[in-house]
This record gives C-alpha cells, sequence and structure tokens, in this order.
C-alpha cells in the first residue's frame, strides 16, 4: 500500500493497495451493492488501470467534488470509481470499473485514515494477497481500456496512452 497527500486535502492521506489473487470479490461486491458500511473503501478492477497516476487523478476530481458538496454519486469512494470512467453514466461507470464477482485483481483506494489501519482492516476484508502498486500494468486489459477510452490500436505508447486517458478524465465534467 501506497499513501499519499493531496493538494486540496491537506489534513489527511489517500491510501492505494493493490491486491492480486483475490477470492471473495464476489461477496465484496455484494456487500458494495447493499451500503454495507464498513466497506468505505473504492474497490476497482485492477484491469483498467495502467498507473497509479490514472488512479490519482480520479481521487483528486473526487475529493475536490466532495469539498464543494458536488458529489454525483453517493460518497466519495463511489465517486472515485465514476471518475475514472469517460462516460457521465453513473451504472455504466461503477459497472465497468468497479469490481465484478470474478475480479480476481482488486485496486483499493482509501481517502483519509491511518495507513496502518486501514492496512489491517483491508487485510481482515479481503481474501488475496496485497503486492506491489507497481505491478499494476502487469495486470492491465489494454484491450478494455482501448474499448473504454476510444483509444487506437495504433497507439502503442505506455505514456501516451495514460496520458489520453487522464485527459478523458480530466474533460469529463467540463461544461
Amino acid at each position: 500500500m501506497q499513501s499519499f497527500s493531496l493538494e486540496l486535502y491537506p489534513s489527511g492521506q489517500i491510501h492505494i493497495a493493490l491486491y492480486i489473487n483475490v477470492k471473495n470479490s464476489a461477496e465484496l461486491k455484494k456487500r458494495l451493492l447493499s451500503h454495507d458500511h464498513e466497506l468505505k473503501y473504492a474497490f476497482i478492477d485492477a484491469k483498467i488501470v495502467v498507473d497509479k497516476f490514472q488512479l490519482l487523478v480520479a481521487v483528486n476530481n473526487a475529493v475536490h467534488y466532495e469539498k464543494y458538496s458536488i458529489l454525483k454519486t453517493h460518497n466519495v469512494h463511489s465517486e472515485i470509481v465514476y471518475n475514472l470512467s469517460p462516460t457521465t453514466n453513473i451504472s455504466e461507470s461503477l459497472r465497468r470499473f468497479g469490481i465484478s464477482d470474478s475480479t480476481n485483481e482488486i485496486v483499493v483506494v482509501k481517502v483519509g485514515g491511518n495507513s496502518d489501519e486501514v492496512r489491517s482492516h483491508l487485510n481482515t476484508l479481503i481474501d488475496g494477497e496485497e503486492s506491489s502498486l507497481d505491478e499494476l500494468s502487469r495486470f492491465a486489459d489494454l484491450i478494455s481500456i482501448r474499448k473504454y477510452y476510444k483509444i487506437g490500436s495504433n497507439i502503442k505508447d505506455h505514456e501516451e496512452i495514460l496520458n489520453m486517458i487522464v485527459e478523458s478524465i480530466a474533460i469529463k465534467n467540463v461544461n
């Protein structure tokens, strides 16, 4: 797990963890759908994440929207998942970028809290192994990523793909 500070959130930390070989994603999804208050996290399918910067842009937007009380979803954590998507369709965003019953690699984002407590709690919630965020690109499904972000197959460079994703996230809510 890595912790980050955001300029918009100077009093707290953002914690991001990658879990692999997850065996209880169906249970986690069911608990999320039932609004289990113990799950105050963003659970993201790792296959649509190419880099932690992509996550930090979505987190920054969500924290900004929460600060100004303009969230489009129920809370800052679902807003993170929603902000990863280039579309404004909330249910489609959560379906595509959130976890499914068969998700094996999960990225978890927590806004606030103590890193040791967050890690400890996640280890009780998730039946899987924590892995380094540096491994994110290993799980990226470029076919799905290209489809969701409308990135042509002619673009091969990792940095260029990341830039296009970040641009899509950034301009999503520009009116």
